[in-house]
């Protein structure tokens, strides 16, 4: 009893080990387009490495991309970049060890102006005292506390209103009821055109825009607030949300509207 006990264990132990590895497993896509997704770690409040592995997953789920998970952004100044036509930010760099050096910082911009898509997603865009200005240029609106407007944060529920159904990122998406941390009183640059809005306090506030920069296209959205540890919600999880960030990776691919699809698919 004490021997078949044992290897019930044993078994269970490699049964488990087998899952964890299939769920953070690289999917391969022959014609995939190669995402480097820049995660950042976990900061006390924010669950990122969860979201990095679930995001990856749905990106590779499609069957269109094939997706690269790293946490340094030394990466930006190197030759292996070379390999990756999109770029997606998922974290607020702002913590000493993940801070996002002025060089660094210079080269993410060139890319993106040279042609690479990007997609920033919630924290992406905090920005500290330093953050160069062709930063903010290129993602069209930044959460601050430097300058003027002062950023705000509240975490609640809220209802997202699609203000342009006819774009390739919102195609199909109807109005949807999210919880999530909602950023208000956000420097943007003047005459963006957003999305998608949250009404607050009297006020529709952008919750997801493009840009084209240079050769580039970028997609932001402020949504996607993960708490940190296990079991928390993930808003990316929405069935919505998940749907406008796959078809925004299409979008900054520059994958023609024909060729996108709902993530459930």
């Amino acid at each position: 009893m004490r021997f078949r006990a044992t290897m019930i264990v044993i078994c269970t132990s490699i049964l488990s080990v087998f899952a964890f590895t299939d769920a953070r497993a690289q999917k391969k896509a022959p014609d995939g387009v190669r995402v480097l997704l820049l995660s950042g770690g976990q900061r006390r409040h924010h669950g990122y490495r969860d979201q990095a592995f679930y995001l990856s997953n749905l990106l590779e789920d499609t069957g269109r991309f094939e997706v690269t998970i790293n946490e340094d952004a030394a990466i930006y100044e190197t030759k292996a970049m070379d390999k990756y036509a999109i770029i997606i930010a998922l974290a607020d760099r702002r913590d000493p060890e993940f801070k996002l050096s002025e060089s660094q910082q210079k080269a993410l911009v060139k890319m993106i102006h040279d042609g690479k898509g990007y997609i920033s997603i919630h924290g992406a865009d905090n920005a500290p005292a330093d953050w160069i200005p062709e930063m903010k240029e290129m993602l069209g609106g930044i959460f601050s506390h430097v300058g003027l407007p002062d950023g705000k944060t509240r975490k609640g529920t809220y209802r997202v209103k699609i203000k342009d159904t006819s774009h390739p990122i919102t195609s199909g998406v109807s109005d949807f009821t999210l919880a999530d941390e909602l950023y208000y009183n956000i420097q943007t640059v003047e005459n963006l055109e957003p999305l998608a809005t949250v009404e607050f306090q009297g006020k529709d506030w952008p919750v997801a825009w493009t840009r084209t920069y240079g050769k580039g296209r970028v997609f932001h959205t402020p949504l996607g607030h993960r708490d940190f540890g296990p079991g928390k919600d993930d808003p990316l999880r929405n069935p919505e949300l998940s749907r406008i960030v796959v078809q925004a990776a299409d979008w900054v691919a520059g994958r023609s509207p024909a060729k996108q699809a709902s993530p459930n698919k």
